[in-house]
């Protein structure tokens, strides 16, 4: 069995905390698509305005610095989802959350700066596929066959 030192021999570089601008903000808001989130804010967000983009950035960057997530962003309505067989059985179902918007462009947010740190400071292996660009569950597969 080998340790997590063998694996990644030097000290983790500290992550930098980067705060999100306003246009971040609207670029993110116009990379959702508006069925796939819940919560009354979907449609006011899309009107991408100083208004609604500077308060909520302020939002952003407070939590990052404090890091702490609002109890607002951890709601979700959680909806059974139908896998197969028998739709009257719940162990056919899994459960889907639908997220807010809000909470979505966090993690947006969020994923885009820890993507960024473990890239520019080749914390991934090359066997990492799921924080890298450019590659997909078919590269995993033609990895493990080669």
């Amino acid at each position: 069995m080998f340790s997590l030192r063998e694996s990644f021999p030097y000290e983790f570089p500290q992550i930098i905390n980067i705060p999100v601008t306003e246009i971040e903000f609207i670029c993110a808001i116009s990379s959702l698509k508006n069925k796939t989130s819940c919560g009354p804010f979907n449609k006011i967000l899309k009107v991408p305005n100083s208004q609604i983009s500077k308060p909520t950035t302020d939002i952003y960057n407070k939590s990052l610095v404090c890091a702490i997530c609002p109890n607002r962003l951890k709601y979700a309505i959680i909806k059974p989802c139908f896998k197969k067989g028998d739709k009257s059985q719940v162990p056919n179902c899994r459960p889907v959350s639908l997220l807010t918007s809000v909470s979505k462009i966090f993690e947006l947010l969020i994923f885009h700066r820890l993507q960024h740190h473990l890239v520019t400071n080749y914390i991934l292996v090359n066997e990492q596929f799921s924080f890298s660009d450019n590659v997909s569950t078919d590269s995993a597969i033609l990895n493990s066959l080669s």
